[in-house]
């Protein structure tokens, strides 16, 4: 099978000749820039450079030479990768290059601001962290449903579409990796980058009629975009990603009751809108955290593959996820413990954890192999590679 065949088949629950795998298909399955820096060097690549992609979290596009390296199936459409580059220092003095259409300025206490063109900070990294957090909530000061309808969402811009529509028909005609196409589409997520967490939790519990007017404007907003998208790629990718995380380390955000009078209902909304478009791109669902209590919820909503699969969130025990819905979502990472194995273990530590996981979520298909969310900064080469050692020793159906 060649790369998009194989993942294609595991999404299915078909077997295919052996287990698929992932590394920088999409935002929380990559790597960050300075341990990609760092991986390079352990690997003795010395060509291309570190282009940062996703700027907040400050995660690096992986390359052709790396993704041969560890057998990679998947690659990336995202508008972050079309833009053009600048030079742009990491915050350990790496030298990389980032999306030109991101622009800094010193905070003058050793961090930085993400600005716009016009000066406008939206969003800060401290000196002594490594990613940007928002600092903008254009809804922060709204009160009123009358408020909201004066909120106009930006649309994806035709220059943006026509960018990702030439990138989308390149990769199909001129790899042949399964293409996972950077849309979005969250709920939950984006009412607090709207409104401000707090302030949107506080109108879940406190007024939902504001909070149902905002989500059903959200609604109708990925609606219109999604078509868009889809008109322009849906003939290339095979996958669309979905944003949205749910989930905490201790169990949902948000009651499961209140996931399923609230959320659910839009989420089967916009996928079944995906599926009735175009039937053969898969719905892939990233939500952090524990979801167990909500997976029946999302099956039902029509998600096909299951992101990052935090096996070490409360309630998402793996043999119970496999055993309860692996006949119905393509399970897609999960495949190592990021939180304690992959960066403090020893290199032995790391490849038993990933062995142990494989043995679990690879039978009878479903399953694209992946570390649990991004691989961050500090993570040691050798740990990395003796991951994807323990993959490939254990890849073969």
């Amino acid at each position: 099978m060649n790369h998009r065949e194989r993942v294609l088949c595991s999404i299915r629950h078909e077997i295919p000749d052996r287990l698929p795998v992932d590394l920088g298909g999409m935002r929380s399955t990559g790597i960050m820039a300075i341990g990609y820096a760092a991986l390079k060097d352990h690997l003795s690549i010395t060509d291309g450079d570190i282009y940062v992609f996703d700027t907040t979290q400050q995660l690096a596009y992986v390359e052709e030479p790396v993704r041969q390296r560890f057998g990679a199936d998947v690659v990336i459409l995202d508008t972050g990768l079309l833009k053009g580059w600048r030079p742009y220092t990491l915050p350990d003095g790496t030298p990389s290059k980032i999306t030109s259409d991101f622009l800094t300025e010193p905070d003058g206490q050793g961090g930085e601001y993400a600005v716009r063109a016009d000066g406008f900070r939206w969003a800060h990294r401290p000196e002594s962290c490594l990613y940007f957090d928002g600092i903008h909530h254009p809804l922060e000061h709204i009160d009123s449903i009358d408020g909201l309808k004066r909120f106009q969402p930006e649309l994806i811009s035709d220059e943006s579409l026509d960018l990702l529509r030439e990138e989308a028909k390149r990769l199909y005609n001129e790899t042949d990796y399964a293409i996972l196409g950077t849309f979005g589409g969250s709920f939950l997520e984006t009412g607090q980058g709207l409104r401000g967490w707090t302030n949107f939790m506080m109108d879940l519990a406190g007024d939902r009629a504001f909070a149902e007017a905002l989500l059903d404007r959200i609604l109708e907003h990925h609606l219109q975009n999604v078509e868009r998208y889809l008109d322009a790629v849906g003939d290339y990718i095979q996958l669309i990603q979905m944003g949205g995380d749910l989930g905490t380390q201790a169990g949902p955000q948000i009651r499961p009751q209140m996931y399923y009078d609230l959320i659910q209902p839009l989420q089967k909304t916009l996928w079944g809108r995906i599926h009735e478009l175009k039937p053969d791109v898969a719905v892939f669902l990233h939500c952090c955290g524990g979801i167990y209590d909500l997976i029946p919820g999302i099956i039902d909503a029509g998600c096909d593959v299951l992101n990052p699969v935090q096996t070490n969130a409360k309630g998402m025990d793996p043999i119970k996820l496999k055993e309860n819905f692996g006949k119905d979502l393509c399970f897609w990472g999960g495949g190592v413990d990021t939180q304690k194995i992959l960066p403090f273990g020893t290199p032995e530590e790391v490849y038993e954890n990933t062995c142990q996981t494989i043995e679990i979520f690879k039978p009878d298909g479903g399953f694209v192999f992946c570390q649990i969310h991004n691989i961050q900064a500090q993570v040691a080469p050798e740990n990395i590679v003796a991951m994807y050692q323990a993959v490939q020793d254990n890849w073969d159906y």
